[in-house]
């Protein structure tokens, strides 16, 4: 009985041993009726790998669009060759500010706590002239969807207007999307349109415009039809919205912390206005040692009222909010400018252009039977659930989420893993293909000191 009882014992074991073995044959990578010999991706800085505030060789390799070329070789793509910078430097701005420090941020200690400042920029990098008929990146920092064709007469080419474009151009003359097309390829990416309400929400719709929902549609129609209208397959993306960027939603509305005796003396200083604003029907401002609202400028608030009041939960604080408070000085008047605000008014315009965008492509992946990544979606969920991926969480928290980098707008090397792996999957669902995630963990995230 009991050689009996052992046979079966090792029996069960050696059975539940063969199954807890790897499978390598479980997965099979397959094109499935996609061609992707020769991969191209269009886009913005987000394609071209901006991070960290700059561009440079550590983004480049580790941007979803690389990523994402990497993982459609398993697949049938040839190659994946971007215009890397070529020095060791990096590069984030045109406009050099003091010291020359637009270059990659990074963290630092100091007597106020940790804090990402710029490292020297390399104002060389705009100099490189490093065009090749076999690049496969078309992404270019800065761009709007305008600017990847034609720009009206009398505008010069954007070859000439975006020094990150003509490194890489193959005259002044040129074109992103007919640079694109002359690569002949098989397979495009498309994710553009985050600058056309980007570049006005930086800065806190005081500056540029943002692109008008019927120029946005023509426009991306016009690329998409030069794009995908002589069979190439592809994937499109969607615009994530700006509530979901850390740049936009790390600073608290009611961050304004003083002490009892600045309360008594900001009281006193608005009487006059509370009195005006109770008989206009307006929310009075109230001042308390502790945290209070920061004082903004809305345009909407009577000039009577010196167009200012207390901020809500409503509207949003740019990340640059923070140094500018820390820059005041008891003869300061606490009051934060347009520029380092968004109010409810201007975020319904972002919001609502957004969604315009955002049906235009939907339109735009129908038309064409490209797959279609909602990066909106993916975006509103790290920014309000966070992503649990191989055991490790990921949010839109500033410098500890994990997926954003230190200007609080472009992705981490783990952000971008994600980004391409959302791409991956469209892909893979549209063409019946099965191109392999990539691992997220292998990536970097933001670097401590």
């Amino acid at each position: 009985m009991l050689k009996t009882i052992l046979k079966y014992t090792m029996l069960l074991t050696a059975v539940l041993l063969w199954s807890c073995e790897p499978n390598t044959d479980e997965f099979t990578p397959a094109n499935g009726s996609a061609d992707f010999s020769k991969f191209v991706a269009i886009g913005d800085s987000y394609t071209a790998g901006y991070t960290d505030g700059a561009l440079g060789r550590k983004g480049q390799e580790s941007g979803f669009s690389y990523i994402l070329g990497q993982q459609l070789a398993y697949v049938g793509s040839n190659s994946y060759n971007q215009p890397l910078v070529q020095s060791e430097g990096s590069v984030g701005t045109t406009d050099l500010p003091a010291g020359g420090k637009n270059g990659y941020l990074k963290l630092e200690l100091s007597e106020a706590g940790i804090a990402p400042v710029p490292t020297v920029g390399d104002m060389s990098i705009f100099a490189d002239e490093i065009y090749s008929p076999d690049n496969q990146n078309f992404g270019v920092p800065g761009a709007k969807v305008i600017h990847l064709g034609e720009l009206p007469d009398p505008s010069p080419s954007y070859a000439q207007l975006n020094p990150f474009f003509k490194r890489f151009a193959s005259s002044d003359q040129a074109t992103v999307i007919g640079d694109a097309m002359a690569a002949n390829p098989s397979f495009v990416s498309l994710w553009i349109g985050g600058n056309d309400v980007l570049t006005y929400a930086l800065t806190g719709g005081e500056d540029d415009a943002i692109t008008p929902s019927a120029m946005f549609d023509y426009a991306l129609s016009e690329i998409a039809k030069v794009a995908f209208g002589s069979g190439q397959q592809g994937v499109i993306a969607n615009v994530p919205g700006i509530d979901a960027l850390p740049y936009f939603t790390t600073i608290p509305y009611n961050a304004f912390t003083i002490d009892a005796k600045t309360a008594a003396v900001l009281n006193s200083k608005y009487e006059q206005y509370n009195l005006a604003a109770k008989q206009m029907g307006l929310a009075e401002m109230v001042f308390s040692e502790g945290s209070n609202a920061f004082v903004i400028y809305d345009e909407t608030i009577p000039a009577q009222l010196g167009s200012r009041r207390q901020a809500t939960s409503d509207d949003r604080l740019l990340l640059t909010a923070k140094a500018e408070a820390q820059s005041w000085t008891a003869t300061s008047d606490p009051i934060l400018g347009n520029e380092f605000v968004l109010t409810t008014t201007e975020l319904d315009e972002i919001r609502n252009a957004t969604n315009a965008y955002n049906e235009t492509i939907k339109g735009i992946s129908k038309q064409y039977g490209l797959a279609h990544v909602d990066l909106y979606a993916i975006m509103k969920e790290l920014s309000e659930k966070g992503l649990v991926i191989d055991g490790h969480k990921y949010s839109a928290a500033f410098v500890s989420g994990g997926a954003f980098s230190l200007d609080g707008i472009h992705a981490t090397g783990r952000g971008s893993a994600i980004i391409a792996n959302a791409f991956i999957e469209a892909i893979n669902t549209t063409y019946k293909a099965n191109v392999p995630l990539a691992n997220v963990n292998d990536y970097d995230m933001v670097e401590f000191p």
